[in-house]
């Protein structure tokens, strides 16, 4: 087997999830230039997205993805800070650099470790804690830069804020026994019940007619939903609120390398130095226990490494 627990295909989950919401933003600015607007990308994210897994459910299992009453009460809640996670994040778009913004968004884990403490009264390990000073440093090293008015800065922290909520509850959830398919379905469509009922009182629900535009909603649906969000729910499931949240920096890494490859963008000093601290975080993240242990039984009382 290549993975030896339920933690180490976990977290290859999580970062398999990661890049393919690191597609975000390019497929967001397609939508964008065709007519459309960031509730529109979101809402055609999560409606499609439900309708592509409705189908997968319905050819697999043979029957309808049907949920208790309870449980679609524990999804509920849920559906709301997954909503305004891409809705909030969209909007911060129009008013500062994207780089900028995933930057702002991508406080997420400090935040997921914050609130967990405040709410839950659970505190991070020191490994933990580094690997989150390291997330955050690197992170910031990615900016694009450019100006960032107040109200992009606004939208872009509490889009990270919604998204550090639902990581907390998602993972408290009793919804870990249900399918994870059908979990992902019905928070989908909540979802995009939700956008399109916020898009109609702010007067942002508009047609669509270009084909463009529908293909990136299309590929918002597939690639950042309807797979990636199983992924990131069955890697949640396996590693952690935490160690998933510290393993979704690799979206920015995506997001990144797709600008160098489709946009020639130079890869910059600055932007190297965020890589390497996103991956040594990372890797510092998932290497066991027992490894840390046995590098301290091996140092000695004067602090020098033992041969």
């Amino acid at each position: 087997m290549i993975f030896r627990n339920k933690t180490g295909l976990g977290e290859a989950c999580v970062v398999s999830s990661a890049v393919l919401f690191g597609l975000m933003p390019l497929l967001v600015k397609i939508v964008v230039a065709h007519g459309g607007n960031a509730y529109m990308a979101a809402l055609g994210r999560f409606f499609f997205g439900s309708l592509i897994l409705f189908a997968f459910i319905c050819g697999r299992q043979g029957s309808c993805p049907k949920i208790a009453r309870e449980q679609l009460w524990e999804i509920l809640p849920l559906s709301v800070y997954y909503a305004l996670t891409p809705v909030l994040l969209f909007l911060s778009y129009d008013y500062m650099d994207s780089g900028l913004a995933t930057t702002l968004h991508f406080t997420f884990p400090a935040m997921v470790i914050a609130l967990s403490a405040i709410l839950f009264h659970i505190f991070p390990d020191r490994r933990q804690m580094v690997c989150a000073i390291l997330c955050i440093a690197g992170v910031s090293q990615l900016s694009g830069g450019g100006p960032a008015e107040m109200k992009g800065i606004v939208f872009a922290v509490l889009s990270g804020a919604a998204y550090a909520l639902y990581i907390i509850y998602l993972g408290r959830s009793p919804l870990q026994s249900q399918s994870a398919l059908t979990v992902v379905f019905w928070m989908s469509l909540l979802s995009s019940a939700e956008i399109a009922a916020a898009a109609a009182v702010t007067g942002n629900l508009v047609f669509i007619p270009d084909i463009t535009a529908l293909l990136g909603m299309l590929a918002l649906a597939f690639f950042a939903t309807a797979l990636a969000l199983v992924l990131f729910q069955k890697g949640l499931f396996y590693c952690g609120a935490v160690r998933a949240s510290l393993l979704c920096t690799f979206e920015p890494l995506t997001s990144l390398f797709i600008g160098c490859l489709v946009f020639q963008e130079i890869l910059t000093a600055q932007n190297l130095i965020g890589i390497l601290c996103v991956l040594g975080a990372g890797v510092l993240l998932v290497l066991p226990a027992s490894l840390f242990t046995s590098v301290k039984r091996q140092w000695g009382q004067t602090g020098h490494y033992k041969n």
